[in-house]
């Protein structure tokens, strides 16, 4: 049987008892941003990853974590400007939200109140304006130039 160290006896008294911490939570009071993140095709950007970036410090996320099933995102912005949220897949596409943030969304103004409510500029999936237009003309060149390196083989081959 071992023997206890009576010097460690004496040095016991003086710690007292041990107390534990516990942990809790409760509603916030704080308005958090929501996103949602789509594909062109109308599929959702489910569970991919996200991180949210602070105006005060635009290289270190401020925040990160994944979409949910329906490619929503939500954060609760701590300082007014603007904040950028990055989700990206693992096959290269990403897609980038800018939300201007005010004191007033911060104070917690009523979504009424002009100010109130973070400026979100949507973003839709498929191309505009001249966007599509120099997309669509080199998709129609694309499809040219295939046509005539066929035909220009098919008159080589007929010239041998």
């Amino acid at each position: 049987m071992a023997l206890i160290n009576p010097g460690f006896l004496r040095f016991s008294e003086f710690l007292g008892k041990a107390e534990a911490h516990g942990v809790g939570y409760q509603a916030s009071t704080l308005k958090p941003v929501s996103l949602e993140f789509f594909y062109s095709t109308g599929d959702l950007m489910s569970y991919l990853e996200a991180q949210v970036f602070s105006p005060a410090d635009e290289k270190i996320a401020y925040q990160s974590g994944r979409t949910d099933e329906a490619g929503r995102f939500a954060f609760t912005p701590n300082v007014p400007g603007k904040w950028r949220v990055v989700v990206k897949d693992d096959e290269g596409h990403r897609a980038e939200a800018e939300v201007d943030v005010t004191q007033e969304f911060l104070d917690g103004g009523s979504a009424s109140e002009p100010g109130s409510a973070p400026a979100v500029e949507a973003k839709k999936a498929m191309p505009e304006g001249l966007e599509l237009y120099i997309r669509a003309g080199l998709g129609v060149s694309l499809l040219f130039n295939i046509a005539a390196f066929v035909l220009l083989l098919k008159r080589q081959r007929k010239a041998a």
